[in-house]
């Protein structure tokens, strides 16, 4: 079975790990910087390099906040979470189906579920936010009726699913404030 490589690298990494000029993308509220994020792979139920993901994954993000609204714009995409009371903790989800082969004669097709969840901490309330740190984590699974046979356990894909990736993120704020 011939499965897209662009469905595959987009299954691994949210953005799709292409994430274009990030200063292009609209931003809402008040712009708290462009980030240089490190990200440490911890864990993966998924299977050693499944759907290219490394132990190390480098990228660029620009946050903005609206009242207790926060905004991850990736160049692609603006995700928008919360924060909580404290100012600084955070939570941004995201859900996006991608489909893997196309049903056919007799075969219903592979559509996997992918769930985006990302916490992590400001270090500071305001807007001066020099650094954050968290978590981003990829969970996946087929969608009901889906049948992924052929592609679990092939060269780039998972080893099973429902299967899960997680990184430790460190953010720094590329340039001073304005």
């Amino acid at each position: 079975m011939r499965t897209p490589l662009a469905a595959l690298v987009c299954l691994a990494l949210s953005g799709c790990l292409d994430f274009g000029k990030v200063d292009d993308a609209k931003a809402p509220g008040d712009l708290l910087g462009m980030y240089q994020v490190t990200g440490k792979l911890a864990n993966s139920s998924c299977g050693d390099a499944a759907l290219g993901a490394g132990a190390i994954w480098n990228f660029q993000v620009k946050l903005t906040r609206f009242d207790s609204n926060i905004y991850w714009l990736n160049g692609q995409e603006t995700l928008s979470g919360e924060i909580a009371n404290d100012g600084r903790t955070f939570s941004i989800q995201s859900d996006v189906q991608v489909t893997i082969s196309e049903p056919g004669r007799g075969r219903p097709g592979c559509v996997v579920m992918r769930r985006d969840d990302a916490e992590g901490k400001l270090s500071d309330s305001g807007d001066d936010v020099e650094s954050f740190e968290g978590t981003l984590s990829f969970s996946y699974a087929a969608v009901s009726g889906s049948d992924c046979s052929d592609w679990v356990g092939s060269q780039g894909a998972v080893d099973s699913l429902p299967c899960s990736l997680r990184y430790d993120l460190d953010g720094k704020r590329m340039d001073p404030k304005k």
